[in-house]
């Protein structure tokens, strides 16, 4: 798989529904079509099975075919930020996610984040990393 193809892939975010569609706690509300400075993504991620948490996501930077980064704009995270890395290798491209990200005190922050929040994110980009092999064929490590 090529550093471009993988990029392809992540420019559209209807994807991210096709790889998290095995995450029943997930579910893709709307997007903009593109990641793209200013569009958005919103996304539904259900808690412990009972309580729907909705996020807003605003895609803030984009260097095809080597990155881009959405921030939070509407959820439970007091600062969240996720860039998206894509570094060619020899065994084809390497995906790097690299998340900045903190609960607010009332949630109990950093604690929380790193102690209750941190294993469940971990557990998704798992799961995100196989189902992107699974569409091309390959392994993905999460680091």
């Amino acid at each position: 798989m090529t550093l471009a193809a993988v990029f392809e892939f992540h420019e559209n975010p209807a994807n991210l529904a096709l790889l998290l569609k095995g995450r029943e706690s997930f579910r893709l509300l709307r997007h903009d079509g593109s990641i793209v400075p200013g569009s958005m993504t919103w996304v539904q991620e259900t808690i412990g099975g009972m309580i729907p948490v909705t996020m807003g996501f605003r895609h803030s930077m984009i260097e095809p075919p080597h990155r881009f980064r959405e921030e939070m704009v509407h959820g439970p995270f007091r600062y969240f930020e996720h860039t998206h890395e894509f570094v060619a290798s020899t065994a084809g491209t390497e995906v790097i996610d690299t998340l900045e990200l903190s609960l607010p005190w009332y949630y109990g922050g950093d604690h929380a984040t790193g102690r209750l929040v941190g294993p469940v994110i971990r557990e998704m980009f798992e799961e995100r990393h196989a189902a992107l092999g699974q569409v091309f064929g390959v392994h993905f490590n999460v680091g």
